[in-house]
């Protein structure tokens, strides 16, 4: 694997980009028909807001200004108020499965937050976690909330836990997956993966659908819930115009800070009660990672849960055994 590219599928992937893919569920046509309502799959030029608000911002979406950033948000339900971040290159969508649970009991805000999904760009350039945790704050503060859970999903999770550690007063409880907490471990890519990015080259910036085929099939453990319209939407709002440019900008800040924070010190500072779940079968953050995240809790009021059959996308892959985890987790008390 040459340095270009490993490079580059760290940075797409959070990892180096790899699985075995082995005997593992058949994924959507690359080249098959777009559905009238979506993204035409013979494109190979950047997608603009235009579009792809209309394709994935209907109603109930919102976009809200915070010092210049445009949020994409969804504000729905009634009950104690719970805001979810997307993972690396999802998007609020991915919080999808669990809404019809989750919206009888809570109000549930999502949000892409920038630069992923419908959000940004950020006309700082900035693109970091604790500025992140700083717009997030700002964006609940519009929206009326004084305290309020919090939830998100890998580099979300990263988020939704330091916005705990730096605001114990506003944030009640913490429901993350595939929590990171170091640059992730190395992998060797899979000949899928290889075949996905070599071809795409011509193409770049812009990324081929063939690569999303095969990024998911990579992140998720279980296969059968990739299907045409999970593809469609990874691959378009991951080239929107400029995006690119501005998550491999956002990648390179997080491995900064990996190199430079002391994790199990500042992590240590968390004081809300927190649960971690962890799809048991991936390979991005594998099992044994989540044993280790959870281990620089100790003490602390952390629960971690694994589940088998999942990789990094727990909420798309086991949705019910989730969200109903995560419900149960949420509606208990938290000491004052």
């Amino acid at each position: 694997m040459t340095t270009s590219l490993a490079a580059s599928a760290a940075l797409l992937l959070l990892a180096g980009c790899a699985a075995q893919t082995a005997g593992r569920g058949s994924a959507p046509a690359p080249g098959a028909a777009a559905a009238p309502s979506g993204p035409d799959r013979s494109r190979t030029t950047p997608f603009s807001d235009a579009e792809l608000r209309a394709w994935y911002a209907p109603p109930p979406s919102k976009f809200v200004d915070v010092d210049g950033v445009t949020f994409h948000v969804r504000d729905e339900g009634r009950g104690p108020a719970l805001i979810l971040l997307n993972g690396h290159l999802g998007s609020l969508h991915m919080w999808e499965p669990w809404m019809p649970a989750l919206k009888r009991e809570f109000r549930v805000i999502r949000v892409d937050y920038a630069p992923y999904g419908l959000s940004g760009p950020d006309p700082s350039g900035r693109y970091d976690t604790p500025h992140s945790v700083d717009l997030v704050l700002k964006l609940a503060n519009q929206l009326g909330l004084e305290r309020f859970h919090v939830g998100g999903t890998s580099n979300g999770a990263l988020v939704a836990l330091f916005l705990a550690i730096e605001h114990p007063d506003r944030v009640d409880r913490v429901v993350v997956s595939t929590l990171p907490a170091s640059r992730p471990p190395s992998r060797k890519p899979s000949p899928e993966m290889l075949a996905a990015f070599n071809g795409q080259k011509a193409l770049a910036p812009f990324q081929s659908r063939e690569f999303f085929v095969a990024f998911l099939r990579d992140v998720c453990a279980n296969d059968a819930v990739i299907d045409d319209s999970l593809v469609d939407r990874y691959w378009a709002l991951n080239n929107r115009a400029g995006a690119k440019a501005a998550v491999d900008a956002y990648i390179q800040t997080q491995y900064r800070m990996w190199d430079t924070l002391d994790v199990p010190a500042y992590y240590a500072r968390l004081t809300r009660p927190m649960l971690i779940q962890w799809g048991a079968d991936g390979v991005v953050l594998p099992r044994y990672v989540g044993d280790d995240v959870f281990a620089l809790f100790k003490g602390l009021p952390v629960t971690l849960v694994q589940y088998p059959g999942a990789g990094h996308l727990p909420m798309i892959e086991q949705p019910e055994v989730t969200v109903r985890d995560a419900i149960a987790f949420l509606k208990t008390r938290s000491p004052d």
